[in-house]
C-alpha cells in the first residue's frame, strides 16, 4: 500500500460516516469487517456519483467489479459514535483492473484507517459462471471524469 501512496489520483471522493452501535464489538471498538463495510459504502457511493452502479447493465448483460484484493491497515481503533470519513481515491484504472486507495480519518483527520481494493470488471450470464472482462469505455470515462 505505500507505494499507492505516492501515485497521484486520477479521482477522488469523500464519504461520512460514524461508527455505530452495530459496528462495535465487545470492546467497544468497530470491528475490523466494519472498515471493509465502510470502504464498500464509500466505492459504491462514489460509482453513484460517476452515474454508475455496483452492477450495471448493457446490450450484453450484467456487470460488475468484483474484489481481486483487498488490505485492510488499522492504525488506531475507531469508537461508538466516533464521526469520520472515508476518502477514496481512485489511483489506477488500467482497462483491466480498478484500484482505489481508502483513508479512513476522524474528526482531527488523523488516520484511523488504511485501505485498498483492486477489483476487475467481470461479466455475469444467466447461464455461465462470470468471467472477466476489459472494462467498458464508458465505466472509464464515467470513472476518470466528474468531479
Amino acid at each position: 500500500m505505500s507505494a499507492a501512496s505516492t501515485i497521484p489520483a486520477i479521482a477522488e471522493f469523500e464519504y461520512p460516516r460514524e461508527v455505530h452501535f452495530v459496528d462495535t464489538d465487545a470492546t467497544g471498538f468497530a470491528h475490523f469487517s466494519v472498515y471493509v463495510r465502510m470502504m464498500e459504502e464509500t466505492e459504491y457511493a462514489f460509482l453513484r456519483s460517476r452515474g454508475l452502479r455496483v452492477m450495471l447493465y448493457d446490450e450484453l448483460g450484467t456487470l460488475g467489479f468484483p474484489r481481486l484484493e483487498a488490505s485492510l491497515k488499522i492504525v488506531q481503533p475507531l469508537g461508538l459514535g466516533q464521526q469520520v470519513k472515508v476518502r477514496l481515491s481512485l489511483v489506477e484504472i488500467d482497462g483491466k483492473h480498478i484500484v482505489y486507495k481508502f483513508n479512513i480519518v476522524d474528526q482531527n483527520n488523523d488516520v484511523a484507517v488504511q485501505g485498498q481494493f483492486r477489483v476487475a470488471c467481470c461479466r455475469f450470464p444467466d447461464d455461465a459462471l462470470p468471467y472477466a472482462i476489459l472494462t467498458p469505455q464508458f465505466v472509464m470515462d464515467a470513472l476518470e471524469g466528474g468531479s
